[in-house]
């Protein structure tokens, strides 16, 4: 084998390696969005027992993964309801430049999202970011008293 069909070889299996590791980030995706709904079905429980409405939308999502293969999966919105109003989390990225992850919350009037991060022992953390005037202001954890303030303001409670 010369020296070339090596070196093929080498970047055949490691773009292979590539191709694998996305698929498995996109199949693992939906799984850890939908850890973070039960979180906040958990978290608004006792709101839900006094009216609040919690349901969820199957939709799909097309992206590309940072090595250029398109991907489209099935994927859940998360809508929460109130008061003649109505919040969406909507998960539009696996791939993200700042982490991993991005679930957009459609709130009247703001922008926010949760950005999924993984720490160097492959814990995930949930990070609540605002967006106001065109400038990202920095993220916080996700708990619930800062989810409930979001869910506060939506929904105009």
């Amino acid at each position: 084998m010369s020296k070339a069909d090596e070196l093929a070889a080498k970047l055949k299996h490691v773009h292979a390696d590539d191709i694998t590791c996305a698929e498995l980030e996109i199949d693992c995706w939906p799984a850890q969005v939908y850890d973070l709904y039960h979180r906040i079905e958990e978290w608004l429980q006792p709101v839900t027992e006094v009216g609040l409405k919690i349901r969820r939308n199957p939709t799909h999502v097309c992206e590309t993964s940072p090595d250029g293969e398109a991907h489209d999966y099935a994927i859940d919105q998360l809508i929460i309801e109130a008061n003649r109003h109505s919040l969406t989390f909507d998960p539009i990225a696996r791939f993200t430049e700042d982490g991993c992850g991005r679930v957009q919350i459609n709130v009247p009037g703001r922008d926010h999202s949760l950005l999924r991060t993984v720490d160097e022992h492959h814990e995930s953390h949930w990070w609540l970011q605002s967006v106001e005037t065109g400038q990202e202001l920095d993220a916080i954890a996700l708990t619930e008293n800062n989810l409930l303030q979001v869910v506060q303001e939506g929904l105009g409670l």
